[in-house]
């Protein structure tokens, strides 16, 4: 059985042809704009995300799509949609998990359903991009017309899997990350969060396992992806999700570390412990939840080329000055950074990046190398947390565009106790594994 397995990514697809033995034959890539606006908003306009889609679809052998027999899927998220009941959406763009519009909106549920409590339910405190409610309560007291010509609301997966099939899902662990489920005990919908926000219960859509058949390709899309039509969609999840069942870990104890525009890490537990400090949200597989933390990753480091070495082609950036700046900083020297470029997840309060122990005497390879440092601190912490809860494997899956043999030599530093095996393509591995369950040939 060959899929077509598709990763919808911060900044950009990649799409590949996945065989029986979870062997990718051909793969492709496109990359699409992000939309930044006035009041702390990134959304990506979704012509631009099915453009690029499509677009790294037709780089594939035509006969090779043909013969795919099941489409499956994750994308980013937290990525609120409101979507019509003809699948088109009433905000025209999707908003992003490194949108901070709705800070006010951690008040609000404070103030109605408590901090603690929404932890309690929802595994995570309210943090703006944490959660899609965060977006959902913005929209209702800012731009109600929205919502109110909504007929549904989820994340990126639920318009996905809508315009592939005409039906309409939510995932386990998307569910779990929209704050309006009870995540502690992997239960559904909370009543008791939908009252207190205002939120009609019939937006929601029915909540499913990652991977279960959900409906037939679309003519449409069929035609625009290059496959057959009426073949099977596995329902998709969130991309951390997907790339835990790619890299092979399914059991408690797991660990997980994706290091591309974001630097993600993720430990996979059976106990649904919360915490502050790190989100709870469920695994892609019943019965496991995921303690998960994450930071700036390569937009950082894209960032820091734009204003700093724009006198460094991109290649030599990355290939030759972030090695340099790296081994000559493997310790800490007066600077020290704070790694909030793109704020803070994990944080109520509104954080942004800075430098400190700057001298005239402070290099761009010092800077740089306290950034990267900082960013990996944010991870281990995370580990420290999660070891508390659950054994730890000592080895790490680590995948991404940030995974070669520098940045592992960082992780190694600034995670000492831990090995890192690098693993490729996990998000796209993970859909297929997750698709062949679903349809119980795995």
């Amino acid at each position: 059985m060959l899929a077509l397995s598709i990763d919808f990514g911060t900044s950009s697809v990649k799409v590949a042809i996945v065989d029986e033995g979870q062997s990718i034959i051909a793969t492709a890539s496109a990359a699409y704009p992000t939309i930044l606006l006035p009041g702390e908003k990134n959304e990506i306009d979704p012509d631009d995300l099915w453009a690029g889609c499509y677009r790294a679809c037709q780089q594939l052998d035509p006969a090779l799509r043909k013969r795919a027999e099941v489409v499956c899927y994750d994308t980013f998220s937290p990525s609120p949609v409101f979507v019509r009941r003809d699948g088109s959406l009433s905000y025209p763009n999707i908003v992003t998990h490194l949108d901070r519009r709705s800070r006010a909106q951690g008040a609000f549920i404070d103030e109605v359903v408590g901090n603690e409590r929404f932890l309690d339910i929802a595994g995570i405190l309210p943090f703006a991009g944490g959660a899609g409610a965060m977006t959902f309560i913005w929209f209702a007291q800012n731009a109600p017309e929205h919502l109110a010509d909504a007929y549904r609301i989820g994340h990126l997966p639920t318009y996905v899997h809508h315009r592939l099939t005409g039906e309409w899902t939510t995932d386990l662990v998307n569910a779990s990350m929209t704050g309006l489920y009870e995540t502690t005990t992997q239960g559904t919908w909370s009543d008791e969060l939908l009252t207190a926000f205002g939120i009609d219960r019939s937006l929601l859509c029915r909540i499913v396992v990652p991977g279960t058949p959900g409906g037939s390709l679309r003519p449409e899309e069929a035609e625009r992806l290059g496959v057959r039509a009426g073949i099977t969609v596995a329902v998709g999840t969130n991309d951390m999700a997907a790339a835990q069942c790619g890299a092979g870990n399914v059991e408690a104890g797991r660990v997980m570390n994706t290091a591309g525009s974001s630097d993600m890490v993720s430990v996979l537990t059976d106990r649904p412990a919360t915490s502050p400090g790190y989100y709870l949200r469920n695994a892609a597989i019943p019965g496991l939840w995921q303690i998960y933390a994450t930071t700036a990753g390569g937009f950082a480091l894209d960032w820091f080329w734009a204003q700093f070495c724009q006198d460094l082609s991109r290649e030599k950036f990355y290939d030759d000055f972030v090695v340099r700046s790296l081994n000559a900083w493997p310790q800490d020297g007066e600077v020290t950074f704070a790694p909030y470029l793109t704020g803070d997840r994990q944080s109520l309060e509104r954080r942004t990046a800075s430098w400190q122990g700057l001298t005239l005497g402070t290099t761009r390879e010092e800077m740089l190398a306290a950034l990267l440092k900082s960013m990996n601190r944010v991870l281990a912490d995370t580990l420290r947390q999660a070891s508390a809860v659950v054994a730890l494997d000592p080895v790490v899956k680590l995948t991404g565009g940030m995974s070669d043999a520098k940045y592992v030599a960082l992780k190694k530093r600034e995670m000492p106790g831990f090995d890192f095996e690098v693993v490729d393509n996990c998000p796209i591995l993970g859909n297929v594994w997750l698709a062949r369950q679903g349809l119980g040939v795995a």
